[in-house]
């Protein structure tokens, strides 16, 4: 079921002190190999994915929260998918200790991050998951699928291991309508790309599936999304219904 936009203050033009710290990571073109990408950027990870909240991500990545926190139950087998340096899963952690953690990440020096938090952790692609179907209750993803060369695979990969009565819950950077949003927040797009190999998803690279289990949620202006499956959901084009 679709639910109207919903906006968060529109993102500050720049934060000079933090940018500058960091400048070297956005110097020169963009880097193909991500898992590089993030095993470069590992050991400062956290201080840029705090800038991208406070500048962009902060509600959709409440809205994901809100999900787990309806969701997580002790015993739950919970996989998160591209985990980075453990921040999401250590905010699960707290929400419900008793859950069942595995962590998958591309980047080794990710993982390392993330050593502290109790889960099994697995060096492995979101586009070829190596687990079984059906494997896990919830699947979360959080700014991730914009990384990759197809975010349809991605999600696809993360229903077919979920389990039938299971929930998958991702955000992702996404292309805001109208052209002054678009030309308003062009540096920030192109910092994302040229630092964290992350492109802006339009509607038609949008995975989505449109029923009543599953939603849909824009926020920043359109610069960013949060949406929940169910593994009843099979994504695929066109993600939004075709005109009458």
């Amino acid at each position: 079921m679709r639910r109207p936009d919903q906006s968060v203050p529109k993102p500050k033009t720049a934060v000079p002190g933090l940018l500058r710290a960091d400048a070297a990571l956005f110097r020169g073109a963009p880097d193909d190999d991500v898992a590089a990408v993030y095993d470069r950027a590992a050991d400062r990870y956290d201080h840029f994915r705090e800038l991208w909240l406070r500048l962009a991500g902060q509600g959709a990545e409440d809205a994901m929260l809100a999900g787990l926190r309806a969701a997580l139950r002790p015993g739950t087998r919970v996989l998160d998918a591209g985990c980075g340096s453990g921040v999401l899963a250590r905010k699960m952690r707290e929400i419900e200790p008793a859950i069942e953690l595995t962590l998958l990440d591309f980047s080794k020096a990710m993982l390392d991050q993330a050593a502290d938090i109790p889960g099994d952790r697995v060096q492995g692609s979101v586009l070829h998951l190596p687990f079984a179907d059906a494997s896990f209750d919830v699947v979360v993803s959080a700014w991730v699928i914009e990384t990759l060369p197809d975010p349809m695979r991605a999600v696809q990969e993360y229903l077919r291991v979920l389990h039938p009565d299971g929930q998958l819950l991702y955000t992702f950077c996404s292309l805001p309508h109208g052209w002054f949003s678009r030309a308003g927040s062009a540096w920030l797009r192109a910092a994302v790309h040229r630092g964290f190999a992350g492109d802006f998803l339009d509607g038609e690279h949008t995975p989505w599936h449109d029923c009543e289990r599953s939603h849909l949620q824009r926020f920043s202006h359109g610069l960013t999304t949060e949406v929940a499956l169910r593994s009843c959901c099979e994504v695929g084009a066109p993600v939004l219904p075709a005109p009458l």
